[in-house]
Parts: structure tokens; C-alpha cells; sequence
């Protein structure tokens, strides 16, 4: 016996089926036509329902077709999704996603050709007797949490370097993994916090590499400390922040002393950029779905 609750879904999917179909040269008539729509937080702002992915619950997806003003909104559910059944078969439908208040959210997926976003997707055809899945992702920016080399030289910096040392020196034994240098190209390996604070804002990009390292040790005391999360995407740089620490680390091992001239210095100058921006807040892809208004 079919409750209530399912009689009501039944007659809702009867009416939105009816006016989506009125006025228009197609069967009225249902069919076992179903569409469904996923919606996804793309954290790594690649356009793909990757393995990791987390669905979106509460955004609001819209269902039409060409020359019928009707429309069926939904918010997606606990699984991310928003489903249509009993979909009369044939072609014309679009769904489009709405957009948050907040600008900072951006759609990843679906794309056209070119790789640019679509929002209606248009032209959807529905066959009899099968299921239409169709995947929106998007992505927000949010600033990186990053605190410069100037921060880490100063007596707030150096507050936290002890408070964070804790008598085990963590921090100082991650600097010294890494291929830091000073300004002549020789290792820098720091055994106390005095000489980080001496050392790190006083680099200069007369050797590239010394500059580099000063950056990427800010960077590496920024993450963990936690004003940093690693795992986010930065879009410029292509990669996570923990992709990019690593390339920085690599071309410091093959060349410790980039004057001008030097082979690797546009490499070691476009790294520390980077670096540089993300220890200044630039925008990163947020770990998760930011704040959304619609």
C-alpha cells in the first residue's frame, strides 16, 4: 500500500511532468525517463568528480524545457543530488545551477568544447526507459592563512616559533630537511630560533635561491604552525601548496646559487613568487565548501 508521503510525490511528479510538457509537440504522457543531477565540491578545481570529492547538499538545481515556462526547482539532498522521475522521453530539457550571493564560488563543471563552464546545460534528451546523469562542480576561493618571512622575524613570529619549538625543535629539524640557503649559496641549517629570525627576512634575490629558501621556510613554518593547509590548490602555481613546497625543496638541491645569468634562476624566481603570494593571503581553492547565500 503506497503511503501518504509517496502519493504526494507521485501527484508532485505528475504535475511538474504536465507542465513541462504542455504547449510543446510531445507525448504527455510519462515514461521511465529519469534524470539526475550531482552536485560536487571540486577541491581541486579540475572539473572532475575526482575520488575524495564531497557532494554539496542545499543547492538549488532547476529543471525546464524549451517553450514551456515551467520549472521544477530542488535542492540537492544528503547524497547531492537532485532527481526528476517520470520524465516524459525526448529532447529540449536544460538544468541549470543557481550561483551563491558570495563571489567567491566558482563552477568547475560541467564545460563546453572549449573548456569553458555551462550553466544552463541545454539541450538534454531524455530516452525511455533510461537515466540521464549529468555532474555540476564547483570550487570557492579563500584567502591562504599565510604569514610572510617578516612575520616570522618579528617578536610576534618569534613567539610562536618558541611556543611552537616546545624544547623539541620540530620546526628548526624541518628547516634543516630542507636545501635552504644564505646569500653565498651555502646550507643554511638552524639550530635556534635567533638565527631564523636573523636569517629568514634578510635574503635578497642577488642569489635567487637564497631568496627561495627564505620563502619557502616561511611557508613551511606557516603549515605547521596551521596557519596554512597544504592539501589546498593554488590555481597560478597549478598544483597544492605541498606540490609546490616540494618543487621549491627540488630546485634548491639542484642549484644553490642563481645570480643573474643562471639557468635555473626564472625557475627559482617563479617558485618564490608563488611562495611570496601565498605567505601574503593570496586566494587558495578552500579545503571545503565555503559560506553560500542564494
Amino acid at each position: 500500500m503506497k503511503t501518504s508521503s509517496s502519493l504526494r510525490r507521485i501527484a508532485i511528479s505528475a504535475a511538474i511532468v504536465a507542465g513541462l510538457t504542455a504547449g510543446i509537440g510531445f507525448a504527455t504522457e510519462p515514461t521511465s525517463c529519469n534524470l539526475k543531477v550531482v552536485k560536487f565540491y571540486d577541491k581541486n578545481a579540475n572539473g572532475l568528480y575526482d575520488a575524495g570529492d564531497r557532494v554539496i547538499v542545499g543547492w538549488p538545481m532547476t529543471l525546464g524545457r524549451a517553450g514551456s515556462e515551467a520549472r521544477s526547482t530542488q535542492l540537492t539532498n544528503s547524497s547531492g543530488q537532485a532527481r526528476w522521475s517520470l520524465l516524459p522521453a525526448g529532447g529540449g530539457y536544460w538544468v541549470g545551477e543557481a550561483m551563491p550571493v558570495e563571489s567567491n564560488w566558482v563552477q568547475s563543471a560541467p564545460v563546453d568544447a572549449d573548456g569553458n563552464p555551462v550553466n544552463p546545460v541545454t539541450d538534454v534528451t531524455l530516452i525511455a526507459g533510461r537515466s540521464k546523469v549529468i555532474k555540476f562542480g564547483n570550487y570557492c576561493l579563500a584567502p591562504s592563512g599565510g604569514r610572510t618571512p617578516g612575520f616570522w622575524s618579528n617578536k610576534n613570529g618569534r613567539a610562536r616559533l618558541l611556543d611552537e619549538l616546545d624544547g623539541a625543535e620540530e620546526e628548526l629539524a624541518l628547516l634543516r630537511d630542507l636545501n635552504l640557503v644564505d646569500g653565498n649559496g651555502l646550507p643554511f641549517d638552524p639550530t635556534t630560533a635567533e638565527e631564523v629570525q636573523a636569517w629568514i627576512n634578510k635574503t635578497n634575490a642577488t642569489n635567487m635561491a637564497a631568496k627561495l629558501s627564505s620563502h619557502l621556510a616561511a611557508m613551511v613554518l606557516n603549515r605547521e604552525a596551521g596557519f596554512v593547509n597544504g592539501t589546498r590548490t593554488y590555481l597560478p602555481f597549478g598544483g597544492t601548496i605541498n606540490e609546490l613546497i616540494a618543487l621549491a625543496n627540488e630546485s634548491l638541491a639542484r642549484d644553490q646559487f642563481t645570480p643573474t645569468g643562471d639557468e635555473e634562476r626564472a625557475i627559482q624566481e617563479q617558485l618564490k613568487d608563488h611562495l611570496d603570494a601565498l605567505n601574503n593571503g593570496a586566494n587558495a581553492v578552500a579545503a571545503k565548501p565555503c559560506k553560500r547565500t542564494f
